[in-house]
C-alpha cells in the first residue's frame, strides 16, 4: 500500500475525533517525519513508521488514551496487508 492511499483509509478516524483541519495537521506532521527519517525505504517502511509515528501522536493519546490508540495502531497497520 503507498503512504498517500493509507493516509486516505486512516484520515476518518482523526477527522471524526478532531474535525479536518486538525486531522490533517495530525497525520501531515507524521508524514513529514516520515519523509525526515526514512528516504530510501520501501513503501511498507514508510507505512509502518507512518502508523507508529501516529501511535505517539501526543495529541492523539490525549484524546484516545494509550489503549485506545495502541488499538487503533494494530487496526491500521492491518490495513498494510489488505
Amino acid at each position: 500500500m503507498e503512504l498517500d492511499l493509507l493516509r486516505d483509509r486512516i484520515k476518518p478516524d482523526i477527522e471524526s475525533l478532531f474535525g479536518a483541519s486538525m486531522a490533517n495537521l495530525i497525520l501531515n506532521k507524521a508524514k513529514m517525519k516520515v519523509a525526515a527519517e526514512i528516504r530510501d525505504s520501501d513503501e511498507e517502511t514508510k507505512c509502518r513508521t507512518f502508523v507508529q509515528c501516529l501511535g505517539r501522536d501526543d495529541k492523539l493519546l490525549g484524546m484516545w488514551g494509550s489503549l485506545e490508540v495502541q488499538e487503533r495502531v494494530s487496526k491500521w497497520l492491518k490495513y498494510l496487508g489488505s
